[in-house]
This record gives C-alpha cells, sequence and structure tokens, in this order.
C-alpha cells in the first residue's frame, strides 16, 4: 500500500470530517426537495413516462449508448436546455414555497403546543427558550458560514503549527547532571520522595542510553565520565537502599519470599517508576562487558526484583537478557555470577518463575551451541553443570519442563527416520551439535538428580520424579547413534557414549554400550589398510563429524583404535566391583579374542591382548571375592553392599582405567600448551603489524612534509 502524502494526512486531520458532514447536509436538504417535487408532480411523471418508453422501446442498446439516451420526447437540444433552465426555476421557486409553509407550520404548531400541553410548554421555555422563537435558517447558508469560520481557525492552526518546532527547540534545553546535583541526590535519598527518585531514573535512563541521546529526547544530559561513574553508583547502589525507607519488603508466611506491602501509599507509584526503570537494566544487561559491572547490575537488579514479578513479559525480558549474558559470556565469573542471580531468584520466588527459567535456560543455551570447539567447549560444559543445578529445586516441574522437551527430541529423531522424501538432508536435523548437546544436556541433569548414591546418603524414601526419563533418553540416544552407522560419524557415536557412560554410573541404570562399541570392529576403516597421510591427528573430543580427507587414513584409524579401548575400559570399569562382573565381561571377551585372531593390525592387536588381559584378572578377582559370600542372589541389599569398603581404582580394571586417564590429561595438557601458544604468537604477529602500519603512516607523513618543503 502506497504512503499518505504530506497533503492528505494534513486533509484526513483538518478538514476531512467537516467535509464529511457538510455533504451529509447538503444530501438531507436535497432528500427533503426531492420529496415535496415528487407530492407535487406525481400526476406529471405517470404522463412523461408513457412518452419515455415509446422513445426508447424501438432503440437498439448500441444505439443508446452511442448517444441515443440524449433524445428526449423527440425534443432538441434546444427545447432541453429551455425545459432543464425551466425546471430549474420551478424547483428553486418550489423550493422556497415549500420552505415557507413548512416555518408557518412549525410556528402555529408551537403557538397550539400552548393551549395543548402546558406543561411541557412551560418545561420549553425554562429550557430549551430558543426552540420557541423559532426562526427558519437555510442550511446551506449556515454551513457556508461555518466553512469561512473554520477556514480561518484552520489557517491559525497552520501558523501554530509551523510555530511549534521552533518552540520545540527553544523549549529542548536538556538538564547537565553535574557533580553537585549528584551530591544534592545523594544526600535527598536519606530522606527519598517519590520526586527525587524519578528525577534519579530519568538521569540514569539518560546515562545508560548515551550513544542514542540523538535518537530519543531525554531530560537529562551527562557528558563527564567521573559523573557517569558516580551516577551508575547512585543508581545500582544508592537508589535500592533508599526504596526501602519508602516502601519496605514484607516476607511471605509461607515461601518467605520478599513481597510488595499493598496497604503503602507509595507502593504503586514506586512500582509504575520501576518498571521503566527496568528498561535500563536490560540496556546494561545486554552490554555487559566485566564481571565488576556484571556483579554491580545483578545485585542491584536482585534487590528490586519483588517489584517486577507481577509484570510477567518484564521478567521474561529479564531472565532472558541475564541467560543470555550467562550462556555467551567468556569470563566464568560473569557466568557464576548471573548463575548465582537465576538460582537465587529462582528458589525464592519458584512457584513464579521457575519454569520460565528452565525453559529459558534450556532454549537460549542450545541456540548458543552451534559453533562448538576447542575453545568454547569448556564454557559450554560449564553452562550445561550449572544449569542442571538449577533443575533441584523443584523436582515435579522440572519433570515437566524435561518431559518436553525430550519428547521434543523424540520427534526430532522420528521424523527424521521417516524423512524418506528427502533423505539426504533428513539426518541434518539430529546429526548437529545442538541436539547432540541438548541430549548431553539432560543426560547430566539426570545424572544430577537421580544419583543412587546420594538418594542413599540423604535417605530418601521418595524416588525422584525424573528417574522415569532415564528409559526414554537412552531409547532416543540409541536411535540417534545409529540413525546413520558410517564411519563419517563415529565421533558422534563415541561423543554420545561418553554420555551414556555418565548416565549409567550415575544413575546405576544398566545400558548395553559394548554392542555399540564393537560395531566399530566390523568397519572398513579399522579393518582396511590404511592410507598413508600427514594430516593431524584428529579431535574426536571437540568433533563429530569426520572430513573426507580423514577416512581411510592411519591418522583416523589410530584415533578409532584409541577411542575404542578407552570407551571400553570406562564401560566395563562401572561394574569393576559387581557380584556379576564375571558374567557380564564374558562375552566381550570372547568377541575380543575372535577379532584379535583375525585382524592383521599387529599395533591394536597387542593393545587388545593388554584389554582382554586386565578384563580376565578383573573377572577372577571378583570370583574369588564371591566365594566368600553367604548370601544368595536373590538377596539384593547384600549383592549392593558387595566390595562396597574396596575403591574401584584398586581392582585390576580400576588400575588400568586410572593409568589410561593420566595419559589422556597429559596429551591434553600438551594440546591446550599448544594452543596457548599460537594465540600468544598471533597475538605479537598482529601487535607487529599494527606497529609497522603505524610506522608506514608516519614515515609517508614525514616524506610528505619533506616534498611540501
Amino acid at each position: 500500500m502506497a504512503k499518505s502524502s504530506k497533503a492528505t494526512k494534513k486533509f484526513q486531520k483538518k478538514h476531512l470530517k467537516r467535509t464529511i458532514d457538510h455533504r451529509k447536509e447538503v444530501q438531507k436538504h436535497n432528500k427533503k426537495i426531492g420529496s415535496r417535487k415528487s407530492k407535487s408532480s406525481n400526476g406529471h411523471e405517470n404522463s412523461t413516462n408513457k412518452n419515455k418508453n415509446e422513445v426508447f422501446d424501438d432503440m437498439p442498446v448500441d444505439e443508446f449508448f452511442e448517444g441515443g439516451f440524449e433524445e428526449m420526447d423527440g425534443k432538441s437540444s434546444e427545447d432541453k436546455n429551455s425545459s432543464k433552465s425551466s425546471d430549474e426555476v420551478s424547483d428553486e421557486s418550489s423550493a422556497e414555497s415549500s420552505g415557507e409553509e413548512d416555518e408557518e407550520t412549525m410556528k402555529e404548531e408551537l403557538k397550539s403546543l400552548q393551549e395543548k400541553d402546558p406543561e411541557f410548554y412551560r418545561y420549553l421555555k425554562e429550557n430549551d427558550n430558543k426552540l420557541l422563537d423559532f426562526e427558519a435558517i437555510n442550511p446551506l447558508e449556515a454551513m457556508s458560514d461555518s466553512e469561512e469560520e473554520e477556514g480561518d481557525d484552520e489557517e491559525v492552526e497552520d501558523k501554530a503549527s509551523d510555530e511549534e518546532p521552533a518552540s520545540n527547540k527553544a523549549s529542548a534545553n536538556k538538564i547537565e547532571v553535574s557533580n553537585e546535583l549528584l551530591e544534592e541526590w545523594s544526600k535527598g535519598l536519606n530522606k527519598p520522595s517519590l520526586k527525587l527518585i524519578k528525577n534519579i531514573v530519568a538521569a540514569f535512563k539518560a546515562a545508560v542510553n548515551v550513544n542514542r541521546a540523538v535518537e530519543e529526547d531525554y531530560k537529562y544530559t551527562v557528558t563527564d565520565p567521573s559523573v557517569f561513574n558516580e551516577l551508575m553508583l547512585l543508581g545500582l547502589r544508592g537508589l535500592p537502599e533508599s526504596l526501602q525507607k519508602l516502601v519496605k519488603y514484607k516476607s511471605h508466611p509461607q515461601t518467605g519470599a520478599r513481597v510488595v506491602p499493598e496497604k503503602n501509599p507509595n507502593a504503586k507509584q514506586v512500582a509504575n517508576i520501576l518498571k521503566s526503570h527496568a528498561a535500563s537494566y536490560l540496556v546494561l544487561l545486554n552490554g555487559i562487558t566485566n564481571t565488576e559491572t556484571a556483579a554491580l547490575v545483578l545485585s542491584s537488579l536482585q534487590d528490586i526484583f519483588p517489584y517486577f514479578i507481577s509484570h510477567r513479559r518484564l521478567v521474561k525480558e529479564i531472565l532472558s537478557s541475564v541467560i543470555r549474558a550467562w550462556s555467551t559470556t567468556t569470563d566464568t565469573q560473569t557466568q557464576i555470577a548471573a548463575f548465582a542471580f537465576l538460582a537465587n531468584m529462582s528458589k525464592e520466588f519458584s512457584k513464579s518463575i521457575l519454569e520460565n527459567v528452565l525453559k529459558l535456560n534450556s532454549t537460549i543455551f542450545l541456540q548458543n551451541c552451534r559453533n562448538t570447539n576447542i575453545h568454547t567447549m569448556p564454557m559450554i560444559n560449564f553452562c550445561k553443570n550449572s544449569a542442571a543445578e538449577l533443575y533441584g529445586i523443584d523436582k515435579t516441574v522440572s519433570y515437566q519442563v524435561a518431559f518436553e522437551y525430550i519428547r521434543q527430541l523424540a520427534i526430532h529423531l522420528r521424523n527424521s527416520i521417516n524423512a524418506t522424501s528427502n533423505a539426504k538432508e533428513g539426518y541434518k536435523i539430529i546429526y548437529n551439535w545442538q541436539y547432540c548437546h541438548s541430549l548431553d544436556f539432560w543426560s547430566r541433569i539426570l545424572s544430577k538428580h537421580c544419583n543412587t548414591v546420594d538418594e542413599i546418603k540423604s535417605k530418601k524414601k521418595n524416588e525422584s520424579p525424573l528417574k522415569e526419563l532415564i528409559y526414554p533418553l537412552v531409547q532416543v540416544t540409541l536411535g540417534t547413534i545409529r540413525l546413520i552407522p558410517t564411519a563419517q560419524f563415529f565421533p558422534l557415536r563415541f561423543y554420545l557414549i561418553r554420555s551414556l557412560i555418565r548416565l549409567s554410573q550415575s544413575t546405576g541404570t544398566f545400558i548395553p554400550i559394548f554392542p555399540l562399541l564393537s560395531e566399530i570392529l566390523t568397519s572398513t576403516s579399522i579393518n582396511k589398510k590404511p592410507k598413508s597421510s600427514n594430516l593431524p591427528a584428529f579431535d574426536f573430543d571437540h568433533k563429530i563429524k569426520a572430513n573426507q580427507s580423514y577416512l581411510g587414513t592411519k591418522t583416523f584409524q589410530d584415533g578409532l583404535i584409541e577411542q575404542f579401548l578407552e570407551l571400553t575400559a570406562e564401560f566395563f570399569v562401572l561394574y569393576s566391583k559387581s557380584i556379576a562382573f564375571p558374567e557380564l565381561v564374558t562375552p566381550a571377551i570372547l568377541a575380543l579374542r575372535r577379532y584379535s585372531k583375525k585382524s592383521t593390525n599387529s599395533k591394536f592387536n597387542k593393545q587388545l591382548q593388554q584389554l582382554i588381559e586386565k578384563l580376565n584378572s578383573n573377572a577372577t578377582y571378583i570370583s574369588n571375592k564371591r566365594e566368600k559370600v553367604k548370601f544368595g542372589p536373590a538377596n539384593r541389599t547384600e549383592v549392593q553392599l558387595f566390595l562396597r569398603e574396596i575403591s574401584w581404582e584398586n581392582t585390576p580394571l580400576g588400575q588400568y582405567v586410572v593409568v589410561q586417564r593420566k595419559v589422556k590429561e597429559d596429551k591434553l595438557r600438551l594440546l591446550r600448551e599448544a594452543l596457548e601458544e599460537e594465540e600468544r604468537a598471533k597475538k605479537q604477529e598482529n601487535s607487529l603489524s599494527d606497529d609497522n602500519a603505524i610506522d608506514e603512516i608516519e614515515s609517508s607523513g614525514s616524506d610528505g612534509e619533506s616534498e611540501d618543503q
């Protein structure tokens, strides 16, 4: 739709209503005259209709539209003109005569009203005497008079509107915030008033939006940096403290949460002022750059948060900004400050905001997980572990949120499996970092709050409702692993197997992980003779997909062998103290021995033989221990307490795993040191290039000056 012009808008604003009213009055007047004409000329119309029919009956449609309709009763144009003029004269005379008749009848009716209904006549005389002194007025004349008056008014308005910009410029003198004004405000906060709080909030808003001061008009302006810092401290520290002097919080009798007293006369006005003040907090939260600013803003926001709790949309915006700062910042201390705010507010106002916090937490966090590498992985893992703490505040609410999100993951997996029309692109919904991080995130949550050891220590009789979600999450994870069982996605398989091992270790749930690992032994990436390459070692910890250049190379094959041995040992060490370990490990030992006989990779065969020996020795160790027990398999309590006094590190398999973990930690440490050295070298190169560029600019400038001389 086209944009209205300035003249159109001006006409709509000043003339449209008057024009419409004028047209309505004219239509009423014409209708009144037409009705009188019809009464006086009924006979004449009946006689002329016959003549019209006679003229147009024998005329074709084409001739009619070509101009035949101009011929009326066989008359010439001169006759028509004369008849039109006579009609106009008759219309005017009839209008005047009918108007005079109406005036006379109206006057007679008003006079007879005094005799017929004296009480009503007396009422009109007292309240509407103008009606009794009736004088007829032509509406067209009256309207023309009003048009002249309105035209004069519009000219005055146009002049005033032209003068408005000049007056606005003259009245746009902003108040400069100075140190003296800040001292006056800080002293006034000892006995605060609503006007003072409103002025501080307005100045604080102008300071926060100092970069947008040109676009928006503010009452105050801040130019001095020292004044800006003092105003920030006054708004973030002094203002929340002074508000307690005006409106003091009350504690909820059941939950202990802070509540704004409704009976306080200042409570409503303070709430309205702080509602506008919330926009400044949102600007600060979206622009956090260091830990000190984050801690100051979040502690101030925590002090006045009860005023916002009744505004759901505002609370959602504040929580979204805090969670975004928590999930995107690279500073660990800022992450801790943001998480502390979320945890404190969720515990205090759990019924009001906990569900929103959990949902926003999952959504915003996963949106920022697309870019995953060795630099961002520590921050992502910190977010996962800290967010898992929030799900322990109210496990009933946590179950509802977790169920909804795990169900959504299952729906995505089903749609990917059923995507027959676009099978080449369907797997991309599942095989990405966001989906894998989501599965790992929920495994961490269930591992944290369904821990069997913690439940035994705390002596809780009721199981956590989150425990019911272990089975569906495991099924979705297994379906994801087996969606595309090719060597290209073995890194994704290893990543999800680690999350399943963590889940099994914490919850005590048995998950059949070794079959997923044994499928790797049938892959051509391990069985075929590899190609030699100069590629660097593949990073299985921070990648979920192997490039085509790595497939079939010795570098990739060595990485697969290392991952297989590590994860197989990590899985079986979970049950290194289990009384059923010999029966559990027997199928795996047989499968590994069978493979080692067929394999031609001598290095891998030696490593497999070492793993088989550790599994056999641990099975023998458990068999010797359980020969001395006096209880049967039906006694589940004694079965669970079997070898409880012995640490898993002291078992034969445990000792092997401890050594493997130390070797891996050393490799990661060396890798981090190498990365840090690379970053330092890049910074030095950038600084040197900047210095060289500055020197070139200076030298070129000096050369130009010498030439001018």
